[in-house]
C-alpha cells in the first residue's frame, strides 16, 4: 500500500506498507483518481494548519477490489467515496439529521484523507457509479451534494434572486443549481476567470466585485428589493459589508463551508436588518441526487476538469503548482 503523508507544509513523503487484511463490514477500494483542488493545495502549502503527519485528499473515485460477505457491492464496481462519516451517537444523528452531526468525520479535513492507492471503507459511504458518468466528472459529486444541501436549507422560491458570493468554483456549481430550481442566481466573484465561466454557463447576472460596487449592482438587478437569500462561501475574499448591504430586510444569509478566515458581521448589523444566519458545511445525504444531476447534465463541470498528473510524482507536481492554476480547473491525480 502507498500513502502520501504531509509531514510539514510543502513536505510530502510517500510511505509504503504491506497490504492489510479486510475487516468485516468493510470494502477494500483501489483508488483510481483523486481531485487536486485549491483546498488540498492550501493544506499542502500550510494555509490550513493540521496535526502532522497528515494524509490529504477528500474527493476520490475508486474500484472495489475486495468485499466482505455482507456488502451489496461487487468486485470491479466503480464507486464514488462520500467523504463524510457521521458519529451516529449525537442527538442529531439519533434524530436522523446526519448532516447536522456535531462530531462528523471528514476525510482530508479533520481526519486523514484519501491520498493513497488502497483503502478499507464502510460500504455505506460508497456509491456505485453508472457507466455513463466518467470518473473525472464523478470527482465533483461531493461539491454538487454540498451545494444541494445549501439549496435545501434556503428553501428556494421560483423567481427569487439569490446572491452568491464566491471566490472558488464551488459557487459556479451552486449558481447552476439555483437556476435549475428556477430561482435567479446573482453570481458575485472577485475572480474574473470565474465570472467569465459563469457567463458561459448561462448565468444571467454575473458581477466582478473588483470592478463595480456590488450592492449597487444588486439593487439595479432586483429593482431595489435586494436579496432575501444570500450565500457567502467562507473561504472567499469579500468584505462582509458587501454581503450585508446586498441583503434585504429579514433576509437569510447562508455561510457555506468553513475556513480559517476571519469574516465578521456585527450583531448590530444583524439586528438592524433582522437577518437570519445559518451554516452549511457538508454535503452529507445528497450524494445520489448529485450523481443524477451530473449524469443528466443539469450541472456542467466540463470546464472545471484540468490536467492529469501522476500519483507517484505528486511531490514534484505540487512543488511546481500555484493557486492561480487551480482557480478554475482542478487537476486529476491518477493512481496507477
Amino acid at each position: 500500500m502507498k500513502t502520501w503523508f504531509l509531514d510539514q507544509p510543502k513536505q510530502l513523503r510517500l510511505h509504503e506498507s504491506p497490504p492489510t487484511a479486510l475487516q468485516d463490514n468493510l470494502v477494500k477500494v483501489k483508488i483510481e483518481q483523486i481531485l487536486l483542488t485549491n483546498s488540498l493545495f492550501g493544506i499542502y502549502s500550510g494555509k490550513s494548519s493540521r496535526n502532522y503527519p497528515f494524509v490529504m485528499g477528500r474527493n476520490a473515485i475508486g474500484v472495489v477490489s475486495e468485499v466482505s460477505d455482507k456488502s451489496m457491492l461487487r468486485k470491479m464496481d466503480r464507486v464514488a467515496i462520500e467523504p463524510y462519516i457521521p458519529c451516529e451517537q449525537c442527538e442529531e444523528c439519533r434524530s436522523n439529521n446526519h448532516s447536522d452531526c456535531s462530531e462528523i468525520v471528514e476525510f482530508g479535513q479533520n481526519a486523514d484523507g484519501l491520498l493513497q492507492n488502497f483503502i478499507d471503507l464502510p460500504c455505506t459511504i460508497l456509491h456505485q457509479l453508472p457507466d455513463n458518468l466518467s470518473n473525472e466528472k464523478a470527482l465533483f459529486v461531493s461539491y454538487v451534494s454540498f451545494c444541494l444541501n445549501i439549496v435545501d436549507s434556503l428553501k428556494l422560491e421560483k423567481g427569487r434572486h439569490i446572491a452568491i458570493f464566491s471566490s472558488t468554483k464551488t459557487g459556479l456549481i451552486l449558481a447552476q443549481l439555483v437556476a435549475y430550481y428556477q430561482a435567479v442566481p446573482i453570481f458575485c466573484s472577485n475572480e474574473e476567470v470565474l465570472v467569465a465561466e459563469a457567463r458561459k454557463l448561462g448565468i444571467l447576472y454575473c458581477i466582478n466585485t473588483e470592478e463595480v460596487a456590488v450592492a449597487k449592482e444588486i439593487q439595479i438587478v432586483t429593482g431595489g428589493r435586494m436579496c432575501k437569500e444570500l450565500v457567502y462561501f467562507s473561504d472567499s475574499e469579500f468584505k462582509m459589508k458587501d454581503v450585508y448591504d446586498s441583503a434585504a430586510q429579514n433576509a437569510t444569509i447562508c455561510l457555506a463551508g468553513y475556513s480559517n478566515k476571519d469574516s465578521r458581521l456585527s450583531v448590530a448589523q444583524m439586528c438592524q436588518k433582522h437577518l437570519k444566519i445559518m451554516g452549511v458545511y457538508n454535503g452529507l445525504g445528497n450524494f445520489s441526487s448529485a450523481i443524477n444531476l451530473l449524469v443528466t447534465g443539469k450541472v456542467n463541470v466540463d470546464n472545471l476538469i484540468g490536467d492529469v498528473v501522476s500519483f507517484e510524482k505528486l511531490d514534484q507536481v505540487l512543488a511546481n503548482t500555484t493557486d492561480e492554476e487551480l482557480k478554475l480547473k482542478s487537476k486529476i491525480i491518477k493512481v496507477e
